[in-house]
């Protein structure tokens, strides 16, 4: 192997693939990344077995230049600190003796020990049916794996919790998480649709970093969804993640289809009476009072003091109400609207509220449920 590289071209492709690297891991090879100099370009690949990321730099990009093509896998944290902290310009890597990357730069002579790239595991798998494949619109992607996956549970008490059911038929794609107090749902359009249809669960620590790289909003991300994974490929990278097995739970009973009060505010006035209102919220619990055409926020703790934030209401349907809530989390929910004016739907003490944003371009959903106070039974 010789290669010729940009050091900025290096810098961000390693930026992309050590998303991937584990901190720790019981197969050692997969604490590096596998680094495969070919005549199309130089791949880079890190893997901690639940996902795969790989990328190219093209062959004569920004002064690529594959001389001599081989592979190697190197420690993934020194190769990136030595290609980081070298000088600006040009950064030269070969393979002179086996298993020994030597990188030079400027004045600079750094000799990694490697790893056989052969025994770098493969995740691909075998498929069984034919793989769905659609494509979608950046933005759109990034802003509803913002939206959704963060509800996802982080306990394994029910690992099919901790994913993001993703559910595609009829041209549209759909996102869905769920904690068992919170739950966040997105329906999305496709740019390029396919006859087939899929319902997969994607772990959502995987799919949050998969947002993470679609960085070009403007561009489009081909999804590819088999029996065994689920790919994202946009420009030059490619994520490949693991599905969790078994079945996601019917939400179609947990969605609330009559209410008793529907009140619109402006999302940046409750964002900031809920910031304010969690400060002194024991526990996290906020009180919210809708009476008379205002909606005001109560909180207290005990021995520090109390807070009480009122909230202009733009339009009230139905009766009065009171009901409790956790400030936090009800707080991740409206950080992650993108819009002027929400609705906040009740439905009963006991049953979960609705927050949609107003805009009807958004398809977005939110449950929340609240929580049992004496003030509220």
């Amino acid at each position: 192997m010789l290669v010729h590289a940009a050091k900025d071209s290096l810098v961000n492709a390693l930026q992309y693939v050590l998303k991937a690297v584990p901190t720790n891991h019981p197969v050692p090879i997969l604490t590096g990344i596998k680094i495969q100099a070919e005549t199309d370009g130089l791949r880079l690949t890190a893997s901690n077995s639940s996902m795969t990321i790989r990328h190219r730099i093209p062959q004569h990009h920004q002064g690529m230049n594959v001389v001599r093509t081989g592979s190697i896998v190197v420690p993934a944290r020194y190769f990136y600190e030595m290609i980081r902290k070298s000088e600006a310009g040009m950064v030269h890597f070969e393979i002179k003796d086996s298993l020994l990357l030597s990188i030079t730069s400027g004045h600079s002579l750094i000799r990694l020990c490697g790893m056989d790239a052969a025994e770098y595991p493969s995740f691909t798998g075998n498929e069984i049916r034919p793989p769905l494949k659609i494509r979608m619109n950046n933005a759109l992607l990034k802003s509803a794996i913002k939206q959704v996956a963060m509800v996802a549970s982080t306990s394994e008490t029910r690992p099919v919790l901790t994913g993001v059911y993703l559910n595609y038929e009829h041209n549209d794609l759909k996102l869905t998480a769920t904690d068992g107090v919170r739950l966040a749902s997105r329906t999305l359009p496709v740019e390029q649709s396919s006859e087939t249809s899929a319902s997969v669960i994607i772990p959502g620590k995987n799919l949050n970093k998969v947002s993470k790289m679609l960085d070009e909003e403007d561009y489009s991300t081909e999804i590819e969804v088999s029996d065994n994974r689920i790919q994202f490929t946009c420009n030059e990278t490619q994520v490949q993640s693991v599905l969790i097995e078994g079945t996601y739970p019917s939400i179609a009973n947990v969605i609330p289809r009559s209410f008793l009060a529907e009140v619109t505010v402006e999302l940046s006035y409750l964002l900031h009476a809920i910031e304010r209102s969690t400060v002194l919220a024991s526990e996290s619990a906020v009180m919210m009072e809708v009476n008379s055409g205002k909606l005001v926020l109560l909180s207290r703790t005990a021995q520090i003091g109390d807070v009480q934030d009122e909230v202009p209401i733009e339009e009230l349907k139905g009766d009065s109400f009171r009901i409790a809530l956790n400030g936090k989390l009800f707080l991740d929910i409206l950080r992650c609207i993108d819009c002027t004016y929400i609705q906040v739907k009740y439905t009963g003490k006991a049953s979960p509220i609705v927050i949609k944003p107003l805009d009807r371009s958004q398809s977005a959903l939110f449950l929340i449920t609240p929580l049992r106070t004496a003030d509220c039974r």
